[in-house]
């Protein structure tokens, strides 16, 4: 927040009686036994762990404190459980059409090595999955434990189980009900868990004491853009409290006493204070919620707002393309040096995009907006701008023109990126610094994060009119005095080449999101810069997660912004990642907007763009060409209502995606997010999400397929080696994906050769063929020896472009790395060929491998090349 920030303050000035009395009936919502003990003291024999675990859900659609993957698959019985009385949940399978669906619970503090028991009432009906049931998971949901086999029909049954539970990164623990490729139904009722050991009751915590805490959260308008046209701010409360609410009031005082306090009545949850009378201009305002009777102090808080003059938008003149960019202006320009001067009206705050439609700019042309600043000049050599913009009504004029043209403005999202000018770690895939930004990115971006801008790129940058935010590291998120401390004294605040920085990163499964919130309220920010939030996940505890929604977008006077990491996972056909799609992005989109009313207007959804073997990849399945699936999440916010009036879109992980995708981000981002298209851009080039080239890369079905030329009965095998595509290849969250293998055993004289016949190639395209190589006893004893492995690739006919074509040797062990020295190290292979042929054979030997080397292969992929 700018200037002093937000104060606040929950004042306990209950008697014994009224605390008790609250918590019975916090204890009968939360499903937990009331004890009169501190809520950081150990929990009790029998008390249960979850919060809501009996799925109450009075006056609300779905039970507080459980998050469903989507509200597509996920139903909610209010009597259909057990005697045909109590509550259920219900997971439904859709015929394939979604690969996963969950309802979770997270953020529990639990004791590794400790007993606990889980319980549950469970009923099936037609039900089959893949893997399904009911689990505690730890950080990640790299291990569970809990009821996973069921029969396909079954009434209500009560089962349980007690087990010692395993480690989990900072003790935190998540409970899933969940069903991968479900067919049919399974019904949920009355979940629990207990901690059963004296360890387990000592040291576990549950959310239930944080969300549990009265809290008054400003909701609409943000608190500095409250309309002169309209000039009032609804609050609403959430917690409980030791009454109705119709026993308690709010007394509001706004600073300079510029209107009469006000006591307003606390009415269905919510407070609205209106501020007729304040002319435009910045103020603070002070809420005291209060006991009506007897005037206690419940809470307090102070907060900055602004009154603002907020033009009424005539669209009459506007030309919504997509969801991220609308037309404003498209007028021809004269022949003439003489000024010009064009109007346009931008329909919110943000960004711009101007152009001016000629080859080359003419000698003396200049193009300023609202009268000082030049966007555009002779000397400059650009045509292009963006500009940040407030709503309302703006001027651009030209002078010096002597040729025909058009004034094309867009009214446009932000776009980001993340980092620029740092190179890959694969140093084949060459430079990303300012001239290859110059030449790939600068076209289709407004904001910059992290990375380095020295000398001419930061001068240029400012030039352009870029945003430049700094990476601050918000861990440990433990103390929200320590976390406000180290906000104000980062160099995204103190230095002047940054214009603010991102907090990396929040969960909303941690609780710690609650200090993070606390610490954005009480911000200095003098200067108002700009304060964005990376965040992960659905937000789920209404209280809780709305409050920290409305910190991060209030910050900066408003401009703050909730980045959402939509790190998104290749599914196994287009169908399904399509499904995929809209449970990981659009939904998440839609529980925004349902939490915090046009949150959209203040969001960002930022793909993962990495795919770099054996960096961190995102591209898991070698059959899918992830250039296609990034295509189909651009498309899906440039289209669908859920996205409507977004603020931002753009990429995490530039550096860590190979030379081709990081080209091809900023194509979608020219595409999409400047050129306002709504038609897939992978159509124009001819991209499909499976190209359908080869089979089984990855021999998950062991060699079939494969046309087999062994050296000898066994020499080459299908092999499984767990942790291989996480550890070795950096298959990041694909789970199992790259365990399996082709194992080539090299034996004195004849080589080992496998192959396949590639049927549909266009003559004259490119094609970029990977595959990756390891040695299996290297892999296997965790040895870090690397070195080039002996297995090649035949291509007879091909025409191999050598200067795109490399093999990289990982060789981390240094820096970041340096615990990689018992991570034996692999081999990338990319050749980049034009077909002269439709028909291909791509066939692989180890002839130049030692006898008796057992080497491996995987990640066989063929797909077109972006040239």
């Amino acid at each position: 927040m700018s200037g002093t920030g937000c104060l606040f303050k929950f004042t306990t000035l209950f008697d014994k009686y009224k605390k008790e009395k609250m918590m019975r009936r916090l204890a009968a919502l939360l499903s937990i036994a009331f004890l009169p003990f501190s809520v950081n003291a150990a929990v009790a024999e029998g008390e249960n762990l979850l919060i809501n675990g009996s799925f109450d859900a009075e006056q609300v659609a779905f039970p507080e404190f459980w998050s469903p993957s989507s509200t597509n698959n996920v139903v909610y019985l209010r009597t259909g459980g057990p005697e045909g009385k109590k509550p259920c949940i219900v997971l439904q399978g859709d015929g394939g059409k979604s690969a996963g669906i969950s309802v979770r619970q997270q953020g529990m503090t639990l004791m590794a090595g400790e007993t606990y028991k889980l319980s549950a009432y469970i009923k099936t009906k037609g039900f089959k999955s893949r893997n399904g049931g009911l689990v505690i998971h730890n950080g990640g949901w790299f291990s569970d434990v809990g009821l996973k086999k069921f029969p396909a029909d079954s009434e209500w049954t009560f089962m349980e189980k007690t087990f010692t539970l395993f480690p989990s990164k900072n003790k935190e623990y998540g409970l899933a009900m969940f069903a991968s490729d479900l067919a049919g139904e399974i019904h949920f009722a009355d979940l629990k868990l207990e901690a059963i050991s004296e360890g387990a009751r000592k040291g576990s915590t549950t959310q239930w004491s944080v969300v549990a805490a009265p809290r008054l959260v400003p909701l609409q308008p943000l608190l500095n853009r409250i309309p002169s046209s309209k000039p009032q701010l609804l609050f609403r409360l959430f917690g409980i409290l030791p009454e109705k609410q119709e026993a308690y009031e709010c007394l509001i005082t706004v600073s300079g006493d510029r209107i009469p306090r006000q006591t307003v009545p606390l009415k269905e949850g919510k407070i609205l204070v209106k501020l007729a009378g304040l002319p435009c201009g910045d103020y603070s305002i002070e809420t005291v919620l209060r006991h009506s009777g007897t005037q206690q102090t419940v809470l307090s808080g102070t907060y900055p707002i602004s009154i603002v003059d907020i033009p009424d938008i005539k669209r009459d003149g506007i030309k919504q393309l997509n969801n991220l960019v609308a037309e404003v202006l498209n007028r021809p320009v004269k022949n003439t040096p003489a000024p010009q001067t064009f109007s346009f009206i931008t329909p919110r705050d943000g960004w711009i995009f101007v152009a001016f439609t000629h080859a080359t700019p003419a000698p003396g042309l200049t193009v300023k907006i609202d009268a000082q600043d030049v966007m555009m000049s002779d000397t400059a050599g650009r045509l292009e701008a963006f500009r940040e913009l407030r709503v309302g009504e703006h001027r651009i004029t030209v002078s010096g023109n002597t040729t025909k043209a058009n004034l094309i403005v867009r009214s446009i999202a932000e776009i980001f990126d993340y980092p620029p000018c740092v190179n890959s770690q694969v140093k084949e895939n060459g430079s990303y610094g300012w001239d290859f930004m110059k030449k790939h990115i600068l076209c289709a971006v407004t904001t910059l994060n992290g990375g380095s801008l020295r000398g001419e790129a930061l001068t240029e940058a400012k030039t352009r009119g870029l945003k430049w935010l700094a990476n601050f590291n918000v861990a440990p998120v433990d103390d929200p005095a320590n976390v406000q401390a180290r906000m104000e004294k980062h160099v995204g605040m103190t230095q002047p080449q940054y214009d603010g920085f991102t907090s990396d990163e929040l969960f909303f499964g941690r609780i710690t999101i609650e200090n993070y919130t606390k610490a954005l309220w009480r911000l200095r920010n003098p200067e108002n810069r700009l304060v964005y939030t990376w965040i992960v996940g659905k937000p789920s505890i209404t209280s809780l997660h709305t409050d920290f929604m409305s910190a991060a977008l209030n910050a900066s006077k408003g401009r703050g912004r909730l980045l959402f990491e939509a790190y998104c996972h290749p599914q196994a056909d287009e169908k399904a990642a399509a499904a995929y799609l809209d449970n990981m992005v659009s939904e998440t989109m839609r529980r925004f907007n349902a939490f915090f009313p046009t949150a959209a207007a203040g969001t960002g959804i930022i793909f993962g763009n990495f795919n770099q073997i054996p960096i961190i990849s995102l591209e898991h399945n070698p059959a899918v060409d992830f250039k296609y699936y990034l295509d189909m999440q651009v498309n899906l916010v440039a289209n669908s209502p859920d996205f409507a009036g977004l603020a931002t879109i753009g990429y995490w992980g530039t550096y860590y995606g190979d030379e081709e995708l990081a080209r091809w981000s900023f194509k979608l981002m020219r595409h999409y997010a400047v050129e306002g298209r709504r038609d897939m851009l992978s159509v124009r080039y001819g991209f499909k999400y499976s190209p359908g080239f080869l089979t089984n890369c990855d021999f998950e079905d062991g060699l079939n397929g494969w046309a087999l030329s062994p050296a000898a009965e066994g020499s080459i095998r299908p092999d499984t080696i767990a942790g291989y595509g996480k550890n070795s290849q950096g298959r990041w969250g694909g789970g199992k994906a790259g365990d399996t293998v082709c194992v080539m055993t090299r034996k004195d004289g004849k080589p080992n050769r496998i192959s396949q016949t590639v049927q549909g190639l266009e003559v004259g395209k490119a094609y970029c063929l990977q595959f990756v190589t390891a040695n299996r006893k290297d892999i296997i004893g965790q040895k870090y020896n690397p070195r080039h492995y002996g297995i090649d690739v035949e291509l007879e006919g091909a025409e191999i472009v050598a200067d795109k074509s490399f093999v990289h040797i990982d060789k981390r062990n240094t820096g970041r790395y340096k615990h990689n020295s018992n991570v034996a190290k692999i081999n990338l292979n990319r050749i980049v060929f034009r077909a002269k042929s439709p028909t291909q054979v791509i066939a692989f030997n180890d002839e130049k491998a030692i006898p008796g080397e057992e080497l491996i292969i995987n990640f066989i992929q063929l797909k077109p090349y972006l040239e």
